[in-house]
């Protein structure tokens, strides 16, 4: 049972769900209801939501594998807590308009992504073998 995975899922839904208040706050304070109309507020709040869907989605999945396969207690805290730091300096990024903390954001991301990439390469690996 995914014991770290899920706690770190809820934060990744609270701040989900407070950057599509913000998204759509922003387009109705823009009044534009499809695409952004070349504002740069709502362009930045709807990608803002976006991106970090598109990227966390994946990552909660990468997560709970790990945990099916019984990685490390701690790495799996680790690994979380750097991708969670790496995503809301990408978010504080995009609506401050910060390239800082994008490269760093970005960089936390791609890292995390990473290991988890290697590590579950390495647990399957492990699975398999021991199946045979």
């Amino acid at each position: 049972m995914p014991i770290i995975t899920v706690p770190f899922c809820i934060i990744y839904l609270i701040v989900f769900l407070l950057l599509s208040i913000n998204a759509a706050n922003t387009r109705r304070q823009s009044g534009v209801s499809l695409g952004d109309k070349g504002n740069k507020k709502l362009l930045q709040a709807t990608r803002a939501h976006g991106n970090f869907f598109e990227y966390t989605i994946f990552f909660i999945l990468s997560s709970f594998l790990l945990e099916a396969y019984n990685a490390n207690f701690i790495y799996v805290i680790i690994v979380n807590s750097l991708f969670l730091l790496g995503r809301i300096s990408h978010v504080y990024s995009i609506l401050k308009e910060k390239i800082k903390f994008r490269v760093v954001g970005m960089s936390f991301t791609f890292l995390t992504y990473a290991l988890n990439i290697i590590y579950l390469i390495c647990l399957y690996a492990q699975s398999f073998n021991q199946a045979n």
